[in-house]
């Protein structure tokens, strides 16, 4: 049974049920309060038609925002070439492979991706493109199976194949995830959520200046000082980085240089120094000692 009857089967039982213990209630009301039955019937047709039209407006509210949220192929056409990659492995997860991993962005080999299914490990190319796929793609996965160790070659596109594409894939076995292959993974029961917890997973890190820099503006916006973050850089043969603000009106450099010591325990780090004047002028320069590993 496909998830799209599965619901509707839902959906009918519970506003069934609904119906036959309001109409039950509407009974046992008309009992208490000693009117005849013919009457409890009258009142249970006045009510059932709004019943039901609140039910049905319900269903089809609920059917439309679900739709909405659903992961299409418009969604996975307008994705980057690696935001693409991790929706492929958050797919092939919803269709029950394992061990599912997105290579290194560059020197892949041809391959994107590396997945198992019942003992078998594959090797996938992953292609975001506006036209058929040629050749090309099939001939990179085929030479990357003997670098991963894999057993088969797949590609992945939103897009379709050439014939020539077709036929070259066919002689040397690999798979074709075409257009029409990723919509019917896209309607397998958990895609969008496993294509969202594939694209966080894989979402690269962000370097220590991000950090220190979201870590420095959050800390201020507590404190009520407004200022803006105008340059980070790391100081010369050191491990200290220079975050560089500008503070608004109302905000003073004693006031932020009194605040250094709370500021460095606010961010786990050694020490924080201020720096005025700074590099650039205009600004309040904050010197924060990262550890090596930090750097």
């Amino acid at each position: 049974m496909s998830g799209r009857k599965a619901a509707f089967i839902i959906h009918a039982s519970v506003g069934l049920c609904s119906v036959t213990a309001l109409s039950v209630g509407i009974g046992r009301f008309a009992v208490s309060q000693g009117l005849a039955v013919s009457s409890s019937i009258a009142v249970f047709k006045q009510v059932f038609p709004c019943m039901l039209t609140l039910w049905l407006v319900l269903w089809a509210g609920g059917a439309v925002i679900r739709r909405m949220g659903r992961l299409t192929l418009k969604k996975l056409d307008m994705m980057d070439g690696h935001e693409f990659e991790y929706a492929c492995a958050g797919l092939l997860r919803a269709d029950g492979f394992r061990n599912v991993q997105v290579t290194k962005g560059s020197g892949d080999f041809g391959v994107d991706i590396i997945a198992e299914k019942k003992h078998v490990r594959y090797a996938v190319q992953c292609k975001r493109y506006d036209k058929k796929l040629n050749n090309s793609a099939i001939q990179e996965v085929i030479g990357g199976l003997a670098v991963y160790g894999c057993e088969v070659g797949a590609v992945m596109t939103n897009s379709y194949f050439t014939e020539p594409a077709k036929r070259l894939a066919e002689i040397n076995g690999v798979v074709l995830w075409d257009r029409d292959s990723l919509e019917k993974l896209l309607d397998k029961r958990g895609s969008k959520k496993a294509v969202s917890e594939s694209i966080a997973e894989n979402a690269p890190l962000a370097d220590s200046e991000e950090v220190c820099a979201d870590t420095v503006e959050g800390f201020l916006a507590s404190r009520g000082m407004q200022a803006d973050i105008q340059n980070t850089d790391f100081l010369e043969d050191s491990c200290e980085l220079l975050i560089e603000i500008k503070p608004q009106l109302g905000v003073r450099v004693d006031d932020i240089r009194s605040i250094t010591d709370e500021l460095a325990e606010y961010g786990g780090w050694e020490k924080v120094d201020c720096r005025f004047p700074s590099k650039t002028a205009g600004t309040v320069g904050l010197v924060i000692q990262l550890a090596n590993d930090e750097e």
